[in-house]
């Protein structure tokens, strides 16, 4: 039996984790002394001990039957829970393992309680999602810099995937997939340009539960600019995409019967930028300064604004504003005023941040109640 190297507690949406990593194999005496202290009864010790050393015997022969090679070990987890009224996590049966064949690093999850090779894991992630590229470029007819696939529970899967099978793999696995480019594309012209590639991911979304999340960057170094990389993850398609506004051309999002393809529309202003969602033809904001008072309301306790910028616009929906950092330097406050209940005044101290180049600080106005509001720029005393 190897000596255990060490041990880790760790909590992630209240379900604890007991890893230990090991040298070689030995899980059995892995949480031995572990939790001393921690409440568990010397019952609940051992059946953890027998989780942990069935868990890891069960990880291997699974990877053996199903891949053919024996795993190197590196760890095993515990899967835990705790409950509002437990003193301490409680293992659930089922473990986290975390092998390796050669370089390549994977996970397997598998009961603990009783023999079994009736497990999932994430071994041919980088195979699927190389694939996932070469099926979606194929599809779309341009080069793609990076596919998302997030699917099964943390890219694991029972089944083992086919080479060669991923369209397949796509309509019978419900998933949510980002395919970002990098050739400033305008995609609200996908049904004209390429309608096969439209009607496939309008079918798949409406039949088989995908949802899709299509964003085309102005260029590699926008990309590298970009805010968030994050759009389409946990099911959510496009919630602050506008934050990248400036970075990004246009985006489609397939989801259900949803359909929605926008294009960004920037305007300029004194250098700041004014970011939204193209609506129509021509401008969609009208932006000017000095054309409606900045009323005294004590949030900006009567000190006087660097400027005021006053947005308009029919439609309702997000404005994000880019202040550049070196006329406002990177921490200016800002403030939004606008009317609510036809003519009662609201002003509040708007949520900013950073642009990854730290060129620019941005605020975004949501269009909740309209779509006209006065921003207002001070020195940072206000914060």
């Amino acid at each position: 039996m190897e000596n255990v190297q060490g041990v880790e507690v760790y909590m992630e949406n209240r379900r604890f984790c007991l890893r230990a990593v090991l040298i070689g194999i030995g899980a059995a005496a892995m949480f031995a002394g572990l939790c001393g202290g921690c409440g568990y009864s010397r019952e609940e010790k051992r059946r953890m001990e027998e989780i942990a050393r069935l868990g890891e015997e069960n990880a291997e022969t699974y990877v053996m039957e199903k891949y053919g090679f024996a795993p190197v070990i590196e760890s095993v987890e515990l899967c835990t829970e705790l409950g509002d009224s437990d003193p301490v996590p409680w293992a659930e049966g089922y473990v986290l393992v975390r092998v390796r064949q050669g370089e390549q690093e994977f996970k397997v999850h598998i009961s603990g309680e009783e023999p079994s090779v009736d497990g999932r894991d994430d071994f041919q992630r980088a195979l699927i999602e190389e694939e996932g590229r070469e099926f979606f470029e194929n599809l779309l007819g341009y080069e793609v810099y990076d596919v998302y696939l997030e699917y099964g529970e943390d890219g694991m899967l029972g089944e083992r995937y086919e080479a060669g099978t991923f369209e397949a793999f796509l309509r019978n696995h419900p998933m949510n997939v980002r395919i970002d480019d990098c050739t400033d594309r305008d995609l609200t012209e996908i049904r004209e340009e390429n309608p096969g590639a439209a009607a496939f991911l309008e079918e798949c979304a409406r039949d088989c539960g995908t949802k899709f999340i299509l964003i085309s960057y102005k260029s590699r170094e926008d990309y590298d600019r970009g805010y968030d990389h994050t759009y389409g993850r946990g099911g959510v398609m496009d919630f602050e995409i506008w934050n990248d506004s400036l970075y990004i051309n246009s985006y489609g999002v397939f989801e259900g019967e949803k359909r929605e393809l926008n294009r960004f529309e920037l305007q300029e202003l004194d250098g700041v930028i004014f970011g939204c969602i193209d609506r129509s033809g021509g401008d969609d904001l009208e932006i000017g300064t000095g054309r409606r008072q900045w009323m005294e309301l004590g949030e900006t306790r009567g000190e006087p604004a660097l400027r005021v910028y006053s947005v308009d616009r029919d439609a309702k929906g997000e404005v994000a504003v880019f202040l550049p950092t070196e006329l406002y330097g990177q921490s200016p406050s800002v403030f939004i005023q606008h009317v609510i209940n036809g003519n009662e005044w609201r002003q509040y101290e708007a949520g900013r941040e950073v642009t990854r180049d730290k060129r620019y600080v941005f605020v975004t106005y949501h269009g909740i109640p309209d779509c006209h509001f006065d921003l207002a720029v001070f020195d940072g005393g206000n914060r």
